[in-house]
């Protein structure tokens, strides 16, 4: 009998809770979004062609918005219909500049390979090569002059919406003439990444203007 009562209680609760929602039922939502100019908008994934657009949110539903524009942090909301949430008619999204992109260049240096020549001995130019890289990096992980292989540890440096670490890598390719390759890698991850954390990085376009003259100068003091 108490099992019965209780299933019977438990019954008219979700009737109740049902007739309730469908009672309280929000109307659709009309949201007029603005932005920046020359940013895109993103609807739901779908990319809209101009700053302004109007949104349509449907009873229970949630509509997601991206912004995006070159060298700001992209911003996106989620405009959820479900009664609790408090809907604007208008909404501005201003973009925050993106300080990675401002502290940064395009290259094309980056994230391959380059000659590096050198009218020096084998020893000068090792040397040299060291105290150009000790001047740009803060620690030489492996040196090995054997091989001819030089590589420096991750330099980190964390922005409000990325982490971005660079470490450089040469070696001989050839010893007569003597003739090195340059690599100047560049990787961007989300904000707060840990440089051990190999996997959220990814190759990046761009290069810290802190170093920019690297490649530049180890080929103009080899070549003298």
């Amino acid at each position: 009998m108490k099992k019965l009562l209780f299933l019977l209680c438990f019954i008219g609760s979700l009737a109740g809770d049902l007739y309730a929602k469908d009672s309280f039922r929000p109307r659709t939502k009309k949201i007029i979004i603005n932005t920046e100019t020359d940013a895109k908008i993103f609807v739901d994934g779908k990319q809209i062609s101009s700053t302004t657009t109007k949104i349509k949110v449907e009873p229970w539903a949630t509509v997601n918005v991206r912004v995006e524009k070159v060298g700001y942090i992209t911003e996106e909301r989620n405009y959820i219909n479900d009664g609790r949430h408090e809907l604007p008619t208008t909404d501005y999204i201003k973009l925050e500049k993106d300080d990675a992109f401002e502290s940064s260049m395009i290259t094309d240096i980056a994230n391959r390979d380059i000659d590096l020549k050198t009218n020096h001995t084998e020893d000068d130019s090792w040397k040299l090569i060291a105290r150009i890289i000790t001047n740009n990096f803060d620690v030489i992980q492996i040196s090995d002059k054997t091989t001819g292989y030089m590589c420096t540890a991750w330099m980190v440096k964390n922005f409000k919406a990325a982490t971005i670490r660079t470490r450089l890598i040469i070696k001989t390719v050839n010893t007569d003439p003597l003739q090195y390759k340059v690599k100047l890698i560049s990787e961007i991850a989300p904000s707060g990444t840990s440089s051990s954390h190999d996997e959220s990085f990814r190759a990046w376009d761009r290069l810290l203007r802190s170093f920019d003259n690297v490649i530049p100068e180890l080929q103009s003091r080899l070549n003298k």
